[in-house]
């Protein structure tokens, strides 16, 4: 299927691995100029097809960052087409072992970013008038997990600033949407399981058959298949969706809202 991206400029965060990588290398095969933002350190620029792939070092922690990365693709790169807000998980810990110290990192890591990154990034698509942002977000925003909380309360946040950004940016033809993330391969949930064969004194096979009973489909994602998902909706062809969430988990949530 033909995205038709070829030529857009799409800024991805948290792009060096897992969802992030998958969706930035996917964006690229479809043609687009792909800002892979990250804190570590990056990659020589890859050329995908008639894409490419342009890493760029970032803390978005930093107050400011978020919104000087967004203002700095614009003027090396002419647009912000596409914004794909992912951000790294918080600390896992149940409710009340965290500190506030705890709370407040996970808002600078979290929170913070997506807000600044979105409201610069949907002022320069309203001045453009198109463009669209998907924010990758969590299945625990509709179903929380044990020790979970840093991440369910933080994305629900998140979630409830995309719904009122979208429906305030919609008339200016820009779109916004969310992807709620099941349980899927990536290096985050290699750690989860193996920080939970250590408390229940199992191990790593074992949590993940645990984590494997509960989806209907037999098996957890891969991350590819969230990238797919999400470089269709940052593309043109959903053009009547708007502040949507979009779950892919395999089926693990059974609500129907």
């Amino acid at each position: 299927m033909d995205l038709a991206l070829n030529g857009k400029v799409a800024l991805v965060t948290a792009a060096s691995r897992g969802i992030g990588r998958a969706t930035a290398e996917r964006l690229a095969s479809e043609g687009a100029t792909v800002i892979a933002a990250a804190r570590t350190e990056g990659r020589e620029v890859e050329e995908l097809g008639t894409g490419r792939i342009v890493p760029l070092t970032v803390d978005l922690g930093e107050a400011g960052a978020a919104a000087d990365l967004v203002e700095r693709v614009r003027a090396e790169h002419g647009s912000v087409d596409v914004l794909v807000a992912n951000t790294p998980g918080p600390k896992l810990s149940p409710a009340l072992e965290l500190t506030w110290q705890d709370w407040s990192a996970a808002h600078d890591a979290m929170l913070r970013p997506v807000v600044e990154m979105m409201t610069a990034a949907g002022k320069v698509m309203v001045e453009q008038g198109r463009g669209s942002m998907v924010l990758v977000s969590s299945s625990w925003v509709r179903q929380p997990s044990p020790a979970g909380v840093l991440s369910a309360a933080y994305r629900s946040a998140q979630s409830s600033f995309v719904k009122s950004l979208a429906a305030e940016i919609a008339p200016r033809g820009v779109r916004v949407n969310q992807v709620l993330v099941g349980a899927t391969g990536t290096e985050r949930m290699e750690k989860i399981l193996r920080g939970k064969a250590e408390v229940n004194g199992t191990d790593r096979q074992t949590e993940l058959d645990r984590v494997v009973a509960d989806i209907p489909l037999g098996r957890w994602g891969e991350a590819h298949e969230i990238g797919d998902l999400i470089a269709f909706l940052a593309s043109d062809l959903p053009g009547f969706s708007t502040g949507s969430s979009f779950v892919i988990d395999g089926g693990a949530i059974r609500a129907a809202h």
